[in-house]
């Protein structure tokens, strides 16, 4: 099963990704399900999943050329984005998250998700990433993520392009996906401590040469993510090119 579809594809500044949010455009969940949906999140908290009812972007549209990415939004939730994805998968809403390749000391950093995340469990992903709460521009989840995540200041960021749209065809969600770097070194960075780590069951670094990067991508699709393993695509098509 293929875990997800590319819709865009270049090299932008974060800045050239906007959108336009409208509160009002509020998803409401089919009322034939929305019993099932609740079942389905409180069933996934009984099993020890974090489920934390935060607002959410949902894609209305969205519309890319070569030089800019732009997103028409609208307000949802997680607890209605996670109880129909997980019950009536089709009627959930679309809604928008982050992702980078974040490259350290000639590695990029991947983590194994944590039995405690309610989607994706065991799978490899790559860090930071996470959902867009509104108002945050796709950006500011980036440095937030980031931050929480890898414990990466935004000034400790350098070399950020958008490299990428995609659709995760497992988890309900448009995925921006980014690539970055920083100059600390991996031993001085994995001293740091993170103040929000808990989705990462472990943190690995998958060596960024050509041959590294083709093997990891040649393993099946199902051990990723899809926004994940887009990740390490793009980056590996933008690390090495071909003519």
């Amino acid at each position: 099963m293929h875990r997800y579809r590319l819709l865009w594809r270049g090299q932008i500044d974060p800045q050239q990704v906007t959108y336009e949010y409208d509160a009002a455009q509020r998803f409401r969940c089919p009322p034939q399900w929305l019993e099932a949906s609740l079942e389905a999140c409180r069933v996934s908290t009984e099993r020890g999943r974090q489920v934390k009812n935060l607002p959410l972007y949902q894609v209305l549209d969205w519309s890319g050329d070569e030089r800019h990415l732009s997103f028409r939004l609208g307000w949802t939730c997680y607890q209605d984005y996670l109880g129909l994805s997980l019950c009536a998968k089709e009627q959930a809403p679309l809604v928008l998250a982050v992702a980078a390749a974040t490259e350290i000391e000639g590695r990029i950093v991947l983590e194994r998700r944590s039995q405690a995340v309610a989607q994706g469990m065991g799978l490899f992903h790559v860090k930071p990433s996470g959902h867009i709460h509104p108002p945050q521009t796709p950006w500011q989840a980036l440095l937030a993520e980031a931050w929480e995540e890898l414990a990466l200041q935004p000034d400790e960021l350098r070399e950020v392009q958008c490299l990428g749209l995609v659709q995760s065809l497992t988890a309900n969600c448009y995925c921006l996906i980014y690539t970055t770097q920083t100059s600390l070194g991996w031993e001085e960075w994995s001293r740091r401590q993170p103040e929000d780590a808990w989705e990462a069951e472990e943190l690995n670094g998958l060596a960024i040469d050509r041959n590294s990067l083709d093997e990891w991508l040649s393993r099946p699709e199902e051990l990723s993510t899809g926004p994940g393993l887009a990740a390490v695509r793009l980056y590996r098509d933008f690390k090495y090119p071909t003519i």
